[in-house]
């Protein structure tokens, strides 16, 4: 079993790397990293069979991770704090560890990884725990709330989504922002890719957004509706953004 842990504490890394292999018989702990950029590309070149991850990283968030990458394994998370357990379980989560980590976690974890692994099989357990969503078609609407209210925006009223530190803002076309819960890579599943695309790692735009498109030296420039200035899209995402457009 291919593991890589994700923790920014050496001692705390030493120690979990230790409990894993002491208590999984062929668990080998591949790689170490302490940092979300790291963990980040790590995941986007190597294949693992599970993630054991720290929640707070030497440089923000673990979950800056999965904005940048999708991970196609689930993760165990290991943290001193209770409070990111929703966001955990949305972020390809089966498990959540709290710190200190003693064995019986450890054995819990896995007891929990092979219980999905028996019912739904290797591809089952990697969609368990991305948690993809059988249902009738795309996302229509985000329930909103403001102060003590609850309501509805759909999604022809949604200009774009971003990515703002740690939230995901909201921008409807007449300019009002709203936060939501769920990630950029979210969305992309949940939306109808015709009218959606992710332009770089911090924009989501409707195609019904898009006012003006300049290009200057290769770059794409654009101008969207509720956004005063351009947005530039990311040279690696540019050959499958001309073909969003002429599909």
């Amino acid at each position: 079993m291919n593991i890589l842990v994700v923790e920014d504490e050496p001692v705390a890394a030493a120690r979990l790397k230790s409990l894993i292999e002491e208590r999984r018989r062929g668990a080998k702990i591949s790689a170490i990293e302490a940092t979300a950029e790291k963990a980040a590309n790590r995941i986007a070149t190597e294949v693992y069979d599970l993630i054991f991850m720290d929640i707070q990283l030497a440089d923000g968030l673990c979950f800056d991770i999965f904005e940048a990458v999708d991970p196609p394994c689930p993760v165990i998370f290991c943290t001193a704090f209770d409070d990111y357990a929703i966001q955990a379980f949305k972020a390809n989560g089966i498990e959540y560890l709290l710190k200190p980590v003693r064995g019986e976690d450890i054995d819990r974890a896995f007891d929990r990884y092979d219980a999905l692994k028996g019912q739904l099989g290797s591809a089952g357990i990697a969609a368990k725990a991305k948690k993809i969503e059988y249902n009738s078609g795309p996302k229509q609407r985000f329930l909103i709330r403001a102060g003590n209210r609850l309501f509805s925006i759909q999604v022809d009223e949604v200009a774009w989504f971003e990515t703002r530190g740690r939230d995901i803002a909201l921008r409807s076309f007449d300019g009002r922002d709203f936060y939501i819960d769920d990630t950029l890579n979210e969305l992309e599943r949940k939306l109808e890719s015709g009218r959606f695309f992710r332009i770089n790692r911090q924009r989501l735009m409707a195609f019904d957004a898009i006012e003006d498109i300049r290009i200057d030296e290769g770059r794409y420039h654009i101008k969207m509706a509720a956004d005063p200035s351009p947005v530039l899209v990311s040279r690696d995402r540019v050959p499958d953004f001309r073909q969003w457009l002429d599909r």
